[in-house]
């Protein structure tokens, strides 16, 4: 933007401000929903470490009392309320449990944070891959029986901490109970990326939260699926695998010397809320909501809820009712950074949902892929907005079906052919996808500290087969990696990125350079 006209363009305020005012309805994160928590302005108490307010970095009083009230509450050992986001949680959990030279055993689909982990820690790194459900372009859990064996063939013993998400951004949850022993039995730690689950205590018609199910440290973002302000989020510590000094001092390391009070206030004030009565009642009418809603969006014919049906398989342990993702009966083929990208197929793509339901109908969905919809809940969303969902969701759904009708009918002798497709495709929902387990995996040249350190440059993307990735390329959101610096880059795995490219993904690592895509390769 030319400097001259800056003072007349719409500021970040302005924009914000605009978007409050309208109808958009969120169904994202933050979890209060744009909501009134009983916050006054902000400005007359947006304060310093004075006088009277203790010191998060040292705290001894009002903020001391805070965390211990909360980790009476979760029943953790200590319980620490984070400024910057779960990421600096899961940074100081790691820092705290490893040591350079270690090695980190870590599901492939965690959020990047947790391979910024490896870098700074200087760790080498292994890959426990979940299974693919590959009619919602999603990753699944991972099975005690993964871990297990991934710690058995650790011969040299240098596995020492071991890092899963649970849930997934699509709130599928693995059995961190049975994964628990079997990493301590081996002697290692185990943190559990849980920042999607911080409302799992707080209804049994939620997973159980990692904590109670014996994880060492676990990370929750407030603010995804609760009523807090962006960046809130808390580390649990149970046990002494980890030391604590440590935590405290990687917290120091990662978190903002200035914290803001702003955001300490609505974590204290979250689950201030979340534990009494208001709460409570709240929690109440949010699960009634959440039934009703599933139950009708289960009855569609042509847009198909990701439900229940999925545990059991997959590496599924439980499912998160909070999430509701969304995707076409009949779609294109994937696009996930484990399977192939394959032309062919009809019906509704994840982008044009998810266009329809921002644009036709102002609801605003927290993200798409090529298949799904994902619309985050929370204790704040209302029966209105979950009606205006029930609406849109509908008609869109009896449109697809009538054109499908109407394609059908123009094509005789197709109706039993595609009646067919539809209980196969019922069917894979109930079987393991035996594709996605053999489809490629990225060969690891170099660790990630090494390759992050090594001279690098930018290459054009259909050149750079064979070349090593200096950085991490991940769409966003969910940010969890296609490639880590330091893998071989494969002819399909390039393919995979230029496709989600094409389809307007947003892509980080990779920079558009006229109309050339470029990613940073070692030289």
């Amino acid at each position: 933007m030319n400097k001259e006209n800056w003072p007349n363009s719409k500021s970040l305020y302005e924009r914000l401000k605009k978007y409050g005012e309208s109808d958009y309805y969120p169904f994202h994160m933050p979890g209060h929903k744009r909501k009134d928590m009983v916050f006054e302005n902000p400005f007359d108490w947006d304060i310093t470490e004075i006088d009277g307010f203790d010191d998060l970095h040292h705290p001894t009083g009002i903020l001391k009392e805070a965390m211990e009230e909360a980790a009476a509450f979760y029943q953790s050992d200590a319980t620490y309320f984070l400024v910057n986001g779960s990421s600096c949680g899961i940074l100081a959990a790691i820092s705290a449990a490893v040591h350079p030279g270690d090695k980190l055993l870590m599901t492939r689909n965690c959020h990047k944070s947790v391979y910024h982990g490896a870098l700074i820690n200087q760790l080498e790194t292994a890959y426990l891959y979940p299974d693919i459900l590959e009619d919602f372009s999603c990753a699944g859990g991972i099975t005690a029986e993964q871990t297990e064996a991934a710690l058995r063939q650790d011969v040299e013993r240098k596995i020492g901490c071991v890092v899963m998400t649970s849930p997934t951004f699509e709130g599928l949850v693995s059995d961190v109970e049975k994964i628990a022993g079997i990493v301590h039995r081996h002697g290692a730690i185990l943190i559990v990326d849980e920042a999607h689950g911080a409302h799992f205590p707080f209804h049994p018609a939620f997973p159980r939260s990692a904590l109670a199910l014996g994880a060492d440290a676990v990370i929750q973002s407030l603010h995804k699926t609760l009523p807090s302000l962006t960046q809130t989020a808390l580390l649990h510590i149970r046990g002494n695998r980890i030391d604590r000094n440590r935590v405290e001092t990687y917290l120091r390391v990662y978190q903002s010397s200035s914290p803001s009070y702003v955001l300490l206030a609505s974590i204290d004030q979250c689950i201030r809320f979340m534990t009494d009565s208001r709460g409570k009642e709240s929690v109440e009418r949010y699960v009634e909501h959440l039934t009703d809603v599933r139950a009708k969006l289960s009855g569609l014919k042509q847009i198909r809820l990701l439900d229940e049906r999925v545990v059991g398989n997959y590496g599924i342990y439980g499912l998160d009712p909070g999430k509701l993702v969304l995707g076409s009966v009949r779609q294109t083929a994937p696009v996930t950074p484990f399977v192939e990208l394959s032309a062919g197929g009809a019906g509704m793509t994840g982008k044009e949902l998810y266009r329809r339901l921002r644009e036709r109908y102002h609801l605003q969905p927290e993200m798409c892929t090529d298949r799904t919809v994902t619309l985050m809940t929370s204790v704040n969303d209302s029966r209105q907005g979950f009606d205006r969902l029930l609406e849109a969701v509908k008609e869109t759904d009896r449109e697809m079906d009538q054109k499908m009708n109407r394609k059908m009918s123009r094509k005789s002798g197709r109706e039993s052919d595609n009646r067919q497709k539809n209980i196969k495709t019922e069917k894979r929902m109930k079987i393991k996808d035996e594709k996605a387990e053999n489809t490629e995996k990225p060969v690891a040249r170099l660790p990630i500290f090494l390759a992050a350190a090594a001279p690098c440059e930018l290459i054009p993307l259909e050149k750079s087969q064979g070349r090593i990735a200096a950085e991490l390329v991940c769409p966003y959101p969910p940010g969890i990696p296609i490639l880590v610096p330091g893998e071989e880059i494969t002819e399909a795995c390039a393919d995979r990125v230029k496709a989600y490219l094409e389809q307007g993904f947003e892509i980080h690592g990779i920079r558009t350079g006229g109309d050339r895509f470029q990613i940073s390769v070692l030289k």
